[in-house]
């Protein structure tokens, strides 16, 4: 499925390049020694060696456009295929080698912002941006200290909530203003499906899931409870709309926004899901729906 996404992106990156541009120099891939025979030493090793032939300081002139997003979408592929340390090990490097140039620091950083973070990205990864993060806001990053302070908080917001860690709490508003709290919901696996009323992706992420019928059997079992919350205050399309949601998910809003304004969760996407197990850890955090879906198949012991 990563390489279907890679592909993806490329392909909507290098639409919106120029098909009259000079011919330039093609990316300078290096050659794996043949001495590393284990697919996993391999990875590591093309994950930190991928730029050793590649030249930062003329990485917009020397090179075509197509060549740097195609050896970039490959070089997060890679990424893909190691370790976490070794990932931020090799980001790091990369970052540093790119530092040299303060232009080519940015070129990269905005193109890893665009892959990994915009929430239209088929490659968007928290995790693996996280990373570029921690270097844009270092002592050896070449931005100023503005440019620093807006990553420093995009940090702050994308370090929440991650996969393993403890989802943070907050208090729900049922429509008739009862309230309660995410860590109250007991079952095995918590899903929280931040959401507006009347959205179209939301409609069909929720008709995907719908249609698997896991959700479903999974309450049936007595296993997962669902939080539908709706993160605004405009309550009057979200009330007029609540029949549509299944009548055991629990349908609330967030009363006064406190989610958003205190920056409790990453909702830079609407809809957003999360899944936690009984801990409250999470499971996931803004999966794919295919992804979603797959997880919740295993659950009930479905091959997909």
């Amino acid at each position: 499925m990563k390489k279907r996404f890679l592909a993806l992106l490329f392909s909507i990156l290098c639409a919106h390049s120029g098909a009259g541009a000079q011919p330039r120099e093609q990316f300078p891939y290096v050659t794996i020694p043949y001495t590393i025979a284990s697919e996993g030493a391999r990875a590591e090793w093309f994950a930190l060696h991928f730029w050793d032939s590649y030249d930062f300081s003329a990485a917009e002139t020397k090179y075509s456009p197509e060549a740097n997003k195609q050896g970039f979408v490959n070089y997060i592929g890679v990424l893909y295929a190691t370790s976490p340390e070794y990932s931020a090990k090799a980001i790091g490097e990369m970052m540093q080698r790119a530092a040299k140039s303060e232009d080519g620091y940015w070129y990269f950083l905005e193109m890893a912002e665009m892959a990994l973070y915009d929430p239209t990205s088929p490659m968007r990864n928290d995790l693996l941006w996280e990373m570029f993060l921690h270097h844009a806001v270092g002592e050896k990053s070449p931005l100023d200290e503005s440019s620093k302070e807006r990553y420093r908080s995009m940090l702050k917001l994308v370090s929440r909530n991650q996969q393993g860690q403890k989802a943070t709490d907050f208090v729900y508003t049922r429509a008739d203003g009862s309230q309660g709290r995410l860590y109250d919901i007991k079952a095995p696996f918590v899903v929280i499906y931040f959401y507006n009323p009347g959205c179209s992706e939301c409609a069909r992420t929720k008709a995907q899931i719908d249609a698997s019928g896991y959700l479903d059997a999974l309450h049936e079992m007595g296993a997962v409870e669902v939080l539908a919350l709706h993160p605004d205050e405009d309550l009057t399309e979200w009330r007029r709309r609540l029949p549509e949601n299944p009548k055991w998910w629990i349908s609330a809003y967030d009363k006064g926004q406190k989610i958003n304004r205190n920056e409790l969760y990453d909702l830079k996407a609407i809809p957003t899901l999360y899944l936690l197990d009984d801990q409250k850890r999470v499971m996931m955090k803004d999966p794919t729906v295919e992804d979603f879906i797959g997880v919740l198949g295993s659950l009930l012991g479905i091959e997909n």
